[in-house]
């Protein structure tokens, strides 16, 4: 496993500009980017190959049975899910070889993830939008609409999206700060280019050769 002291981590909630932010970190320093959301299907399925309970769920429902349910539950299975992902971003990462430092994205990277595995908080931040902010940008977003076309009840779908990502960015934000974590609270005031300073600053990124 390579050294988390040479990893950097993103974690939140969709819709918070995290992708964004990590794009810009690439840009100007270079590192290695590992987009958690570009493996969610992989870790699904090798999750099934070791028959853990909750990527056999995932792999068998259809678009109703994982947008019409209760959201209280689904936001249950999405922590459920990220902590059993997480074992596998590991190996992931263990198996990259560039020495240059990394930086991992993604809703997966839970606060209580980064205590259990004593990552130091320096290489943490949590972004998450507020309710209002997230709806306007996920409505805003074509993509969404065709998705969810698959569904019995579109409309139910989609509000029952946006409850179960306010409702875990709320947990996610206030597991956060219980434990001392940095967070950025999106809403529009900032601009991405503010809030990617600010990510800069904590990670204590205050040059432009990749050093600390």
């Amino acid at each position: 496993m390579r050294k988390f002291d040479n990893i950097y981590w993103i974690g939140g909630s969709p819709c918070s500009g995290k992708s964004s932010i990590a794009e810009l970190l690439i840009k100007e320093f270079g590192f290695e980017y590992y987009k958690c959301d570009d493996f969610l299907d992989d870790y699904i399925k090798r999750g099934s190959e070791k028959n853990i309970q909750i990527m056999n769920k995932f792999l068998k429902m259809d678009l109703d049975e994982t947008w019409l349910r209760e959201v209280e539950s689904q936001v249950e299975d999405e922590f459920e899910f990220y902590i059993n992902a997480f074992e596998f971003i590991k190996e992931d990462l263990s198996k990259i070889t560039t020495e240059k430092p990394v930086i991992v994205e993604g809703a997966a990277i839970l606060p209580e993830l980064i205590l259990l595995n004593k990552i130091d908080s320096n290489n943490y931040i949590c972004i998450v939008p507020t309710k209002e902010f997230q709806r306007e940008k996920y409505s805003q977003r074509m993509w969404v609409k065709d998705y969810l076309s698959g569904c019995t009840d579109p409309e139910k779908a989609f509000n029952n999206w946006m409850d179960r990502d306010i409702n875990f960015a709320l947990k996610v934000k206030n597991e956060a700060i219980t434990n001392g974590f940095e967070v950025i609270v999106v809403d529009g005031s900032k601009s991405i280019e503010e809030n990617y300073e600010h990510v800069k600053k904590h990670f204590k990124l205050l040059c432009n050769d990749g050093k600390n």
